[in-house]
């Protein structure tokens, strides 16, 4: 398990990868609707997931994810960068979220 450091706060990541993005990669509808309209070509992208447990944690960190820009640490290497927000989605069982629903955050970056 991995951990990520972002707008000071710590993630136990389960899942991470960097890679970047390259026009052919990145339909025009996405660009247009992920960036305001800016291309992603050649942009580096942080893709990671992470849980949470229960109906005040999901609003808490869903809510941490609608803001544009973050200040990024990876801490194994102190390498730190400015991101922004591309996008976040959220996968949980059930209806809705209730106090003992794990729910699975999966977000995008860019640098």
């Amino acid at each position: 398990m991995k951990e990520l450091v972002i707008n000071d706060v710590v993630f136990d990541v389960k899942y991470l990868t960097t890679s970047t993005v390259n026009k052919e990669e990145v339909g025009l509808e996405k660009r247009i609707i992920n960036n305001n309209g800016k291309m992603t070509k050649g942009r580096d992208q942080i893709k990671f997931s992470f849980s949470v447990l229960g109906k005040q944690d999901y609003q808490l960190y869903d809510s941490f994810f609608e803001n544009t820009h973050y200040t990024v640490v990876f801490p194994e290497t102190s390498e730190r960068f400015i991101a922004h927000s591309v996008s976040h989605s959220t996968f949980y069982q059930g209806a809705e979220v209730a106090d003992d629903t794990e729910a699975v955050f999966k977000v995008t970056l860019t640098k």
